[in-house]
């Protein structure tokens, strides 16, 4: 499918361009309004609407009921008011052949108010073999004479060419009217093929019925245009929440660098990314590693000390004293204490 946006805009109606007939003199020798001239339909507008015809479901549903309220029943002939009695294999050419013909048509009406219409040669060499053997039985060979005698002189009758109506697909041509009749108040429109070296060239053979005239700008006028914004609208709406939750599911970050305040906390001190993180963790260690070595030379350090200020030497101290007293004059030995003196560091430990 199209995009719904680009399909909205290309199915916009050309505004319609009203000349100024306020000069008496252009009024007196003929006003050039936009009436006046060859003007060619909107042709993105009828690609649009084409689109949103084959595009859309609501559109189609309706469609289908339509047409089959219209051709289900088939194609009936009637003469002098009353039903004809059709062989089976003319009816196998209703079917085949006029029955396409009518829903294109429908499809037609429906999509633009109007229809080009081509006369094609049918190329259907049974159906042209049983009309041949039909005209043989019903042609009668005409008299000849020669020397006095009556001589007939069989002649082999043509193949007839069965003509048929087909509606030509959007592309291969080009519909344009220009304001003919009397006075110039009568529209004649005429179909312009999209062959090469026939741009230019009417197409005198084939034919456009118009149910709704188009507008002087050349937009069309239908039943489906006059319904395609609230049509187009729905595409278009879905496209943009499709293109919503697209972005939606990926976000983007924006980042600026701001300016250093001194006296705040920076970002970088609370957040951290993986390599961050690492290089971080690596400089604790190493820091709880050398808390650990100064704890130990501080624990042996305050051994030392407890050791030299409850002990004494092996020969000033009494052995047999449980006070420990001291055997020298003056000095007064003091005994362990009971709990030895532990020194504990916490160590560093980042909060993340």
């Amino acid at each position: 499918m199209s995009s719904g946006t680009r399909l909205r805009s290309a199915g916009q109606r050309l505004e319609t361009r009203h000349a100024s007939k306020s000069n008496p003199i252009v009024t007196s020798l003929g006003n050039n309004t936009s009436e006046q001239g060859e003007r060619r339909l909107n042709l993105k507008q009828i690609y649009a609407l084409e689109s949103l015809f084959q595009g859309n479901p609501a559109v189609q549903a309706a469609r289908t009921v339509l047409s089959g309220q219209l051709l289900s029943g088939g194609i009936s002939l009637r003469k002098d008011g009353k039903d004809v009695e059709l062989t089976p294999q003319f009816k196998d050419h209703l079917r085949e052949v006029w029955l396409p013909f009518a829903q294109d048509v429908i499809d037609c009406f429906l999509k633009w108010g109007f229809v080009p219409i081509s006369y094609e040669e049918f190329e259907d060499e049974t159906r042209r073999a049983a009309l041949l053997s039909k005209r043989r039985k019903l042609s009668e060979p005409p008299p000849v004479r020669a020397k006095g005698k009556v001589k007939t002189v069989p002649q082999e009758p043509t193949a007839p060419a069965v003509v048929i109506p087909i509606v030509p697909s959007l592309g291969s041509y080009e519909v344009a009217y220009n304001m003919g009749g009397r006075q110039g108040y009568k529209r004649e429109y005429k179909l312009y093929s999209n062959l090469p070296g026939t741009a230019t060239r009417e197409d005198e053979e084939a034919r456009v019925i118009v149910r709704q005239h188009p507008d002087g700008a050349g937009n069309v006028n239908s039943p489906l245009a006059s319904v395609f914004d609230l049509g187009s609208f729905v595409g278009a709406l879905t496209e943009l929440a499709l293109t919503a939750e697209s972005s939606r599911a990926r976000p983007r970050l924006v980042t600026q660098q701001r300016k250093k305040d001194p006296g705040a906390l920076e970002p970088g001190n609370l957040f951290f990314d993986s390599e961050s993180r690492a290089l971080q963790s690596g400089a604790d260690h190493e820091e709880n590693a050398n808390q650990a070595r100064a704890l130990q030379f501080q624990q042996a350090l305050c051994a030392m000390i407890n050791k030299l200020q409850t002990t004494a030497p092996a020969v000033d101290h009494n052995m047999g004293s449980f006070g420990g007293q001291s055997s020298m004059p003056g000095k007064q030995a003091y005994a362990p204490p009971e709990v030895q003196p532990n020194l504990f560091t916490i160590p560093k430990v980042r909060l993340e």
